[in-house]
């Protein structure tokens, strides 16, 4: 596994050992994280931070400012990722020790600070509860969880997404392409891999989540 583009650009990663993650394969990532260039672009600067005088020496791009949540993080490919290409910090949740391992030697080997690479070692659940409850919110959210799970997840995301999306996020979901993502909020991109989708939407102020 490797980085597709950004400051870490070719510099590759750790994988868990074991099969409890399934990390997105590399033409997959590069094609989720070409659409989401292609939206970003299109959004402009709404999605951004506010400027942070710590990450003036980040690469400038479509991607600049944006806080990001990486739900079943695994070994941290897809918001060690959005880092990469300038994200102002990203929240890594992942509960699985061997993932947890690989994730944290990640980000030592990238040199990534707890500021800016925050790791949740907490079951997914917990972690958007706590986020709800303490006002976090984000500008991209990425959920990649195991396929066969994806129906009980999107149960919690129908709790607890609403209450930690900035106006505007956007959200990626990576889910079997037979399985149906329903969650109240506008759809802007569905591609198909193989047996993958990615959906991309984004927040919308007048989706109706569950109480």
């Amino acid at each position: 596994m490797r980085v597709i583009a950004g400051e870490w650009r070719g510099r590759r990663l750790q994988s868990p050992v074991g099969r409890a993650t399934r990390p997105t394969g590399e033409k997959v990532r590069e094609a989720m994280f070409d659409v989401l260039s292609a939206l970003l672009m299109a959004a402009g600067p709404r999605l951004a931070a506010p400027p942070d005088a710590a990450l003036s020496d980040r690469p400038v791009g479509v991607f600049s400012g944006l806080v990001v949540l990486d739900l079943f993080a695994g070994a941290g490919g897809l918001g060690i990722e959005a880092l990469s290409r300038g994200a102002a910090r990203c929240t890594f949740v992942e509960h699985d020790p061997a993932a947890l391992t690989a994730l944290r030697r990640n980000l030592t080997y990238l040199e990534v600070d707890a500021a800016r690479g925050r790791v949740v070692a907490a079951d997914y659940r917990r972690a958007l509860q706590t986020d709800a409850r303490g006002g976090s919110v984000y500008t991209l959210v990425l959920v990649d969880p195991p396929y066969a799970s994806y129906p009980q997840v999107e149960c919690e995301l129908r709790r607890s997404l609403g209450q930690i999306l900035a106006r505007e996020a956007l959200v990626v979901v990576e889910a079997r392409r037979s399985q149906v993502v329903d969650l109240p909020l506008p759809e802007r991109r569905h591609k198909l891999y193989g047996d993958t989708q990615v959906v991309v939407l984004s927040a919308d102020t007048s989706a109706e989540w569950e109480a």
